[in-house]
């Protein structure tokens, strides 16, 4: 890529790649008024790119035939607590959100905790009174949204329904309102979560709904710096950057009035092409689930790109770094699931037998009857390793018994002891199988 004179090199993590954002742009300003917190990098650009999708809402699109992109993002900071500053982005973002959506009052800006019911209800109500259904959703926590309620387990498909914007949408309504009308939809959403937790929420049949493949899970494992005794920031000066920022936001907002369709220039359509005709399906099932979107993925980023530069069209430039970021995401997206997978499938066999040993008191369970309550999560070997373990730090004793005399060969028992509930075993055990 060409070095602009206005532009400087912000370096991301990932395939550590060079994304080109102009200093005095929306985006440039927002990595920049972030340098000096702990922040992963890659939170910084996607939270930019997400106030810029907010900055321009409904009314832009990549111009696409029959498919069209609109620019609403469902982006997912992925860390460990209190390491990447997860909420300390979202925070920031959020700050921004509302000082420019004041100035838009076709988009809703939510915070706080939502319920499938009332998200429809939202939609119906911005409707009646715009015209149009848009909603910017910005929460620190996933779970505030996708949590273990009961009727929070129906979120993960009506934001897939909500994802392509649809110009009309029927909702299903309630026997005390009547049925719902929502027209001209947009719903960009950034939230955030850690590994462990979302899988647990992004279960299979939320996966082959269609929620995943349309989310940007956005993972970091470290800080882009560590700031030991943080300097006190001028408040001032504090102000006058989310100034600059927003006004940059504000001007986008205004030319996103008069221009609608995103267009590519032929090299980029070239690339894009090239690219389209010739990809492999990937065997990794999150990859392969991924990828049926992928292309609008690389669309809805360059788009973003070529709006915050100002050029409002895509240039190739704009589509190979597009693609770059797109591969970084799917591949550490990937690693997060496939690691958080692992941990969560032993948390579950080491739960459970916690549950059946607990429940057996002092009386001793048969191995075989135990591993048959486990061999949905664990295979025999695993599971012998895993008695050896919890054997080792003193969670259960094991027994040989012999039975009657000429009943075949001694069974082995196992029986829980006060160690099974001692605080912090659980994850003690899952470090022995995955590093």
């Amino acid at each position: 890529m060409e070095h602009d004179q206005e532009a400087e090199d912000t370096t991301v993590t990932g395939a550590r790649m060079i994304v080109e954002l102009p200093k005095d742009s929306a985006a440039g300003l927002f990595v920049t008024h972030m340098a000096e917190q702990e922040t992963a990098e890659v939170f910084d650009f996607w939270c930019a790119m997400w106030l810029i999708s907010c900055a321009v809402g409904r009314r832009v699109y990549v111009a696409r035939p029959r498919a069209p992109v609109y620019l609403n993002l469902y982006a997912i900071l992925i860390g460990e607590s209190g390491i990447v500053r997860k909420s300390s982005a979202i925070s920031a973002v959020n700050r921004l959100a509302e000082s420019l959506l004041e100035h838009d009052n076709d988009i809703m800006l939510m915070n706080a905790r939502a319920t499938p019911e009332k998200l429809d209800s939202l939609l119906h109500e911005r409707t009646a009174e715009r015209g149009s259904g848009q909603l910017a959703m910005c929460i620190s926590e996933l779970t505030t949204v996708m949590g273990n309620e009961a009727y929070n387990t129906t979120m993960p498909s009506l934001l897939t329904d909500l994802y392509d914007c649809p110009s009309v949408r029927h909702g299903a309504g309630t026997q005390r309102d009547g049925a719902l009308l929502q027209r001209n939809v947009w719903v960009s959403f950034l939230a955030a979560s850690t590994p462990t937790w979302l899988m647990r929420t992004v279960n299979p049949t939320v996966s082959e709904g269609g929620f995943t493949s349309r989310c940007l899970f956005i993972s970091a494992d470290k800080p882009k710096k560590r700031i030991a005794w943080p300097m006190e920031v001028d408040p001032l000066a504090g102000g006058i950057a989310r100034s600059n920022i927003l006004a940059k936001l504000l001007i986008l907002r205004t030319q996103s009035i008069s221009r609608e369709r995103i267009t590519l220039s032929p090299t980029a359509m070239e690339y894009f092409v090239q690219w389209y005709d010739n990809r492999v399906p990937s065997l990794d099932v999150f990859m392969g689930t991924f990828e049926a979107r992928e292309d609008a993925h690389v669309l809805r980023l360059a788009a973003l790109l070529c709006i915050n530069d100002g050029t409002w069209t895509i240039e190739l430039k704009h589509m190979e770094a597009a693609f770059a970021r797109i591969a970084t995401v799917k591949e550490t997206a990937s690693k997060v699931f496939s690691r958080s997978g692992e941990r969560t499938r032993y948390a579950l066999s080491i739960e459970l037998m916690r549950t059946v040993l607990i429940s057996a008191g002092m009386d001793p369970v048969p191995r075989g009857l135990l591993y048959r309550r486990l061999q949905r999560y664990l295979d025999h070997g695993e599971f012998m390793a895993l008695l050896d373990i919890m054997h080792e730090h003193g969670a259960i004793q094991r027994f040989i018994m012999k039975r009657e005399e000429g009943a075949g060969r001694p069974t082995d028992y196992i029986r829980g002891t006060d160690k099974l509930l001692s605080t912090g075993l659980g994850e003690r055990i899952i470090a022995r199988f995955v590093v």
